[in-house]
């Protein structure tokens, strides 16, 4: 399957690697300031406050409340911040469509003062210059300092250097102008198929759509689709198929069949007809038949896809061991999605492994004890916390006693992040403590924001 990283979800993704309780009291106050919305001068003295004392969440925290108006105050924090306010500054540039130089500039300065995330967001701007050799120099930084995304990334792209090296060699001769008519739709081919991006393969191809060349014809129809124009695209569609039964106009047809009207027979007519082993068409399969409860088929075609690398399917195929109760081969799965850099994939190798250690040691009902105890899935947890993952924050907190400061760290860091779970684990936190205040104050929140806090908490509220 294709590649599927949310860009902004992730480059927002910044979080402490150091537990101290340096600046969360104020963090904590500018975060209530904002949910209350009490007036700026209350919130900004906050978080000022929380940055001076050296609290790295709260750049987090102050780009999503400042958005567009940030600049001043990651400007006043630079090379005070290990790096990040100038992440941050980077990335509010990037969402103005500012100077790229700038922006580089910046996340060089940020990687050199510590900040590894950096490493992830300078390869991904290689990456959308087709400049892969450069991207994943950086790549390999990070993913050599641990960062989890730039491993992702890394071992992404070194599956697939073969066609990116074709493409930096055809891009240099668009660039030059010496590139021939069948090298342009080479690479407007591989820019579509490889690098998942029609916005750049239409610019190169759309020379070629009055011969009705099909990705070229397939690249407009997205960009059709992404206008909302998704009766226009669908006959795009439809004209390829029926030409030359292209795989990526199969998939689309297929997944509408799948997704409106459930019809995976007919689904899977039209991609087995593309005669196509892409890892998009062979872990479709998969899903279609783990739809129609044939789970050996599923199995193999999951199977089929993981083999060649594909993440995605490896996570498919481990959910579809889990509901088979093979427990021992979801684990082996996710555990070689995890190794590659798959956050979701560490998420639930962990959950097994805590299911395994309850098994063995249950948990005694102690306030004093910890919910979760298993020390390797807590090592994953804390990896995938300190790249950024607000749900793995919110878990880690249950490995920790819980009146313990930790538990009210690792929760603030996720609330910061708008973690309806981690509002309420915040309740609970100050309820234990006797702060009632805190606690019917996080429990409203949480449950204004869709969180079911339960009848006893619904009645402690409203007293």
């Amino acid at each position: 399957m294709k590649r599927c990283i949310y860009i902004l979800f992730v480059l927002l993704f910044l979080a402490s690697c150091s537990k101290t309780d340096a600046g969360y009291d104020a963090l904590e106050k500018g975060l209530i300031g904002i949910l209350e919305k009490k007036d700026y001068e209350y919130i900004m003295k906050n978080i000022n406050e929380a940055a001076k004392e050296g609290n790295e969440d709260v750049y987090g925290l102050a780009y999503t409340y400042l958005a567009e108006n940030g600049s001043m105050f990651f400007n006043k924090y630079m090379k005070k911040s290990k790096g990040i306010a100038e992440y941050y500054q980077a990335l509010l540039l990037q969402q103005t469509n500012g100077d790229e130089l700038q922006i580089l500039d910046l996340l060089e300065s940020s990687a050199k003062q510590g900040n590894i995330k950096a490493y992830y967001m300078i390869g991904n701007i290689y990456e959308n210059k087709l400049q892969f050799t450069k991207a994943q120099e950086y790549l390999k930084k990070g993913r050599d300092a641990g960062e989890i995304y730039s491993l992702y990334s890394y071992e992404y792209n070194k599956k697939l250097m073969k066609f990116y090296k074709r493409i930096e060699e055809l891009n240099q001769k668009l660039n030059d102008g010496t590139i021939t008519i069948e090298e342009k739709k080479e690479l407007g081919t591989l820019v579509l198929e490889k690098v998942s991006n029609p916005e750049k393969a239409y610019d190169i191809l759309k020379d070629f759509l009055s011969e009705n060349y099909s990705p070229a014809l397939y690249a407009k129809a997205k960009l059709l689709e992404n206008d909302d124009k998704e009766e226009e695209a669908v006959q795009i569609y439809n004209q390829i198929f029926t030409q030359n039964k292209y795989y990526l106009a199969a998939f689309e047809l297929a997944s509408r069949l799948v997704k409106d009207q459930k019809n995976y027979n007919l689904a899977l007519k039209i991609l087995d007809d593309t005669n196509s082993d892409e890892v998009l068409i062979l872990g479709y399969k998969g899903f279609i038949y783990e739809n129609l409860k044939d789970f050996s088929k599923a199995e193999e075609f999951y199977q089929k896809a993981a083999d060649k690398d594909d993440i995605d399917a490896m996570n498919y195929l481990g959910r579809l061991y889990e509901t088979q109760k093979e427990m021992k081969k979801a684990k082996n799965i996710y555990n070689k999605a995890y190794m590659l850099g798959s956050i979701s994939a560490g998420y639930k190798l962990a959950y097994i492994l805590e299911d395994e250690e309850k098994e063995k040691n249950p948990v005694d009902n102690n306030d004093n004890e910890p919910a979760k105890r298993n020390k390797e899935a807590k090592k994953i947890l804390e990896r995938l916390a300190n790249s950024g993952d607000d749900y793995s924050m919110v878990d880690l907190s249950l490995y920790y006693p819980e009146n313990d400061r930790m538990v009210r760290i690792l929760n603030l860091e996720a609330a910061a992040k708008l973690n309806t779970t981690a509002f309420y684990n915040l309740g609970v936190y100050y309820y234990n403590k006797k702060n009632k205040d805190k606690a019917k104050f996080y429990f409203k929140v949480a449950k204004e924001n869709g969180y079911d806090i339960g009848d006893v908490f619904s009645a402690y509220i409203a007293e």
